[in-house]
């Protein structure tokens, strides 16, 4: 993913890195089908809760580190601030999540985890999506709205996903399910910071400020869309009432 934009799709470097992903993962694939003890059931993605939760992961921490990234260039090197004046520019971004995250408990609480994702993710497309308008000459007060939108968005949504996760799956694969949710959002801030990085990093005949900038309203572009994705996604998540449904029809005695 780093080397895709200088280099080109038909270099052997990123040819061959991404031949080697698609066998690697389709070796796993079936080593943990034919194994009587998989480390990843791969039944657990049939539930189409538990799969929902897993993308909308994967969707909400590649945007938002992706963007963290970015932004970090568009401050310093654009609106040239220092490393300590970024710092504290970031402050909203990431002081927003503790409020969101108090609120969320008794939101998920009362109307499930289903709502507060599709809210969640809604408004931190609206977040993203303000920063499509980042110019060479916008304030660092201009973009105190959206990072506080950004923040306020995902601190509502992860937690009620996290909760659709655990309630999906018996006790005893708690951990295997947390796991594989966290393993998908690692490797999918990993992704965003690869690939919204080589958006901003390589300027194609102009000047470094214009690409970085250029990167910035690619990568909000980028990740509005991919946060309605996200919220579409999460109409597949079950609520806890639904959630306890299921539980009972799969104990249901067999005649």
């Amino acid at each position: 993913m780093i080397e895709l934009r200088p280099l080109g799709i038909a270099h052997p470097l990123v040819l061959g890195g991404i031949a080697l992903a698609i066998a690697a993962c389709a070796a796993f694939v079936a080593v943990e089908r034919q194994s009587a003890a998989p480390m990843l059931p791969l039944s657990l993605f049939a539930d189409r809760t538990f799969s929902a939760a897993v993308v909308f992961g994967g969707f909400a921490n590649l945007t938002y580190y992706g963007m963290v990234f970015v932004l970090s260039l568009y401050l310093q090197r654009v609106l040239g601030h220092t490393p300590l004046q970024t710092g504290l520019a970031f402050l909203p971004l990431t002081g927003g999540f503790l409020l969101s995250n108090l609120a969320s408990g008794p939101v998920v609480a009362r109307f499930g985890s289903r709502g507060p994702m599709i809210a969640g993710a809604l408004i931190d497309a609206a977040g993203f999506a303000a920063l499509m308008f980042v110019g060479a000459s916008t304030s660092t007060a201009a973009l105190l709205l959206p990072f506080l939108l950004i923040p306020t968005g995902m601190g509502l949504a992860v937690p009620a996903m996290t909760t659709a996760i655990l309630g999906t799956v018996a006790q005893e694969r708690a951990g295997t399910a947390s796991a594989v949710l966290n393993t998908a959002r690692q490797a999918a801030g990993a992704i965003g910071v690869a690939a919204f990085g080589a958006l901003a990093g390589h300027a194609t005949g102009g000047s470094q400020t214009a690409s970085i900038v250029a990167g910035v309203k690619w990568s909000a572009g980028i990740s509005v869309a991919l946060l309605i994705c996200g919220a579409l996604t999460a109409r597949r998540v079950r609520n806890a009432a639904q959630l306890a449904a299921k539980g009972m029809a799969g104990q249901a005695p067999r005649a």
